[in-house]
């Protein structure tokens, strides 16, 4: 084996330990505020920044189609209520704007404060877990009364603190890249996907047996 093929390896060893750090329970957390916020049609808004943007348009794509088509996705297989996700990162005029005249930690939080009610849900990716506008998004949620999960790779972070649910990704990398204050990053915007893509099936399978 070569050098190049020892550290595709070696990526792949790290990144299913990635995902097997985050307790089972956890995650079946963040899936009891998904369904209970469908079941109670709240919104589901999320954001992100950098790279995390992708996972977020991935997740509100996911969330708001997979559950309500049939798997050959030809026709809706069920009925939908108003429970719906939300990006906060999509509108360019919006975020531009926001950063201009108040700054780009209050990008997401002013959205928040007009658009989000009691009982909805955030979740609020940030891999250092100390993004300023990830914190003032997730204070404000406090403040409305939503249910805040965040998602990090990080250690006693600031964000923590206002979060209802906290999934964290453990443990170390030395796959290039993935080192230093960049630790398991790789690793961790892949786990976003796969714990949005089991939260996204085990809702579609509730869907499908509640019709």
């Amino acid at each position: 084996m070569n050098k190049t093929q020892r550290l595709i390896e070696v990526y792949k060893t790290e990144s299913a330990e990635a995902i097997k750090s985050i307790p089972t329970k956890d995650i079946e957390g963040f899936f009891k505020i998904i369904v209970t916020a469908y079941a109670l049609e709240r919104r589901i808004f999320a954001c992100g920044n950098g790279g995390n943007v992708a996972s977020v348009q991935n997740f509100v794509l996911d969330i708001n189609m997979h559950p309500f088509v049939s798997d050959d996705k030809t026709k809706q297989s069920t009925s939908r209520n108003k429970f719906h996700a939300i990006s906060l990162c999509d509108n360019a005029a919006v975020i531009t704007g926001m950063t201009n005249d108040i700054g780009f930690d209050k990008i997401f939080s002013s959205q928040l404060k007009y658009q989000a009610t009691l009982g909805d849900v955030l979740f609020a990716m940030s891999g250092s877990g100390n993004s300023k506008n990830i914190i003032e998004a997730l204070v404000e949620a406090k403040d409305i009364g939503m249910i805040a999960v965040l998602i990090t790779r990080a250690e006693n972070t600031k964000a923590e603190k206002f979060a209802d649910l906290i999934l964290r990704i453990g443990g170390t990398s030395v796959f290039p890249g993935n080192t230093g204050g960049n630790n398991n990053n790789f690793h961790y915007e892949d786990c976003i996907s796969k714990v949005s893509h089991i939260v996204v099936g085990l809702l579609k399978r509730y869907v499908q047996n509640e019709n």
